[in-house]
């Protein structure tokens, strides 16, 4: 019988962030993507997520999704076998807790699309953002979340932003991945988590951004595929 993996995606994204590993990793995994926006409070969607989980699984977030996993992955630890995080963060910041907010004004006000097309710089590799192969279904996806729940996810963060505390507590063997251009999350915050974390590992995906399960699938399902099989 094949093991579980949990894939939660980041804000404002849905199971086409994962669409490479669905179609790739079958052989090895059931796949279950999780699209995390039930509740304003992060212990809420843990609490939801572990309610829909077998009783052992490995789990993967990327951004929002690798928050949520640390908090999943600290509150039972028993139940995680293996995580992975990418492109994710850990600590309190002050900044991204003001764009955050800003965000969530943007929501209220009716903005989603252009605040989306203002930040397409900040989540994708410069080299690629003429790419419309990659440009296109990411955008599609992201404005096509709805406003609540952005609003839902935005509003977790913003309430229980920081994860450090929880970080010793993942027991698990744990995989942290950097993306070079990741201009939302630098290097040294991932290093950070996985520094903090007893039984992890750090690698760094190159010429790559923020979005690396879209932007990089190839290498992605190849971490997947080493990690979740051993």
């Amino acid at each position: 019988m094949k093991e579980t993996l949990i894939l939660i995606p980041g804000l404002g994204s849905t199971e086409v962030t994962w669409q490479h590993q669905t179609q790739h990793l079958g052989d090895l995994l059931d796949l279950q993507i999780l699209v995390m926006d039930q509740a304003k409070r992060r212990a809420e969607l843990v609490e939801t997520l572990l309610s829909q989980a077998p009783e052992r699984f490995h789990l993967a977030g990327h951004s929002f999704g690798g928050w949520l996993a640390q908090a999943v992955a600290a509150t039972a630890p028993e139940r995680v076998s293996k995580l992975m995080l990418l492109n994710t963060y850990a600590r309190h910041n002050p900044e991204h807790v003001g764009l955050l907010e800003q965000f969530k004004e943007n929501l209220q006000q009716g903005m989603l699309g252009e605040t989306l097309d203002a930040n397409l710089p900040n989540i994708i590799f410069p080299g690629r953002l003429e790419d419309d192969e990659l440009v296109q279904p990411i955008q599609k996806m992201l404005k096509g979340f709805s406003p609540a729940s952005y609003e839902h996810q935005v509003q977790a963060m913003i309430d229980d932003y920081a994860t450090e505390d929880l970080l010793p507590k993942i027991s698990c063997p744990t995989l942290v991945v950097h993306a070079r251009e990741d201009n939302t999350f630098p290097s040294a915050e991932l290093e950070f988590i996985a520094d903090q974390i007893p039984a992890a590992q750090f690698t760094i995906i190159e010429e790559c951004g923020h979005m690396s399960p879209l932007e990089r699938p190839q290498a992605i399902t190849a971490l997947m595929r080493l990690w979740f099989k051993k």
